[in-house]
């Protein structure tokens, strides 16, 4: 009986079943989405027990595909391992035969899957465990971390474009100066869109919400701290650095044997 599961886990037919069925869920996800944006939104700044103890509970005729979708990745997860393990078990006896480079080109690919999988983990710890907070931004506001630590606003300044003609008056950057205190030290550091601060374990990231307007009137942007705690990171960093060393070695040497 065990066999009999083992072998089909690791059947690539059932991969490849689980990998359409993985597509059509998805279709049917964003058809979903698309049509209740307020229901899916939050999922961007909400863990996913969370979103589904404050609204996905409340709907689960339109939620009923997210579910579906876990459940296929689980299993593909389960699928692509037990492939990797077999492939390795199997390849590895004949190692001395094959010789090193054409066993390092075989087994190659299943080191890839492994490393998808791992980068896969650390997106959904993320998912889980992870945290992200939205606070709107003012002048000298105090914000309160965990663990006895803060920030504070010490000042911001919009950048605009005076040239040419067209961009005259439209916002080039937004920037902030954050006085960051934490049980050991204090640092002064300087936050702006597209430029995050990384800072124990945590990391701050400016979005500014920009008027129709502010062209003409030089409105200022309304902006936004968003501060984010993600633990996958150390998965999906390392994982996703060796996967591509990984691919931009096979490919090559797969064309020399």
């Amino acid at each position: 009986m065990l066999k009999k599961a083992w072998n089909f886990s690791g059947d690539v037919r059932v991969n490849f079943w689980l990998l359409f069925s993985i597509s059509i869920n998805l279709a049917i996800g964003a058809y979903y989405i698309k049509y209740n944006p307020k229901l899916f939104m939050p999922l961007n700044h909400s863990l996913i027990q969370d979103w589904f103890m404050e609204y996905g509970q409340y709907q689960p005729g339109r939620i009923w595909w997210f579910g579906t979708l876990l459940a296929l990745l689980f299993f593909l997860g389960i699928n692509t391992i037990v492939c990797a393990i077999k492939r390795i078990t199997q390849l590895w006896p004949k190692k001395n035969q094959l010789g090193l480079r054409i066993f390092s080109v075989k087994i190659t690919p299943s080191f890839i899957h492994l490393c998808f999988l791992i980068m896969l983990s650390g997106h959904f710890l993320s998912l889980i465990i992870g945290f992200q907070q939205n606070i709107p931004l003012k002048f000298n506001q105090k914000i309160a971390l965990s663990q006895g630590r803060s920030l504070e606003v010490i000042s911001q300044k919009v950048e605009r474009y005076m040239a040419p003609a067209a961009l005259n008056g439209m916002i080039k950057q937004c920037t902030v100066l954050l006085k960051i205190q934490g049980p050991e030290k204090t640092e002064t550091r300087e936050l702006s869109i597209l430029n995050p601060i990384h800072w124990q374990g945590m990391s701050f990231h400016l979005d500014a919400f920009i008027k129709p307007d502010s062209q003409k009137t030089f409105a200022p942007p309304e902006l936004n701290l968003i501060i984010k705690k993600d633990p996958g990171l150390p998965l999906i960093l390392p994982g996703f650095a060796v996967l591509c060393l990984l691919m931009f070695w096979y490919f090559p040497q797969r064309k020399k044997t």
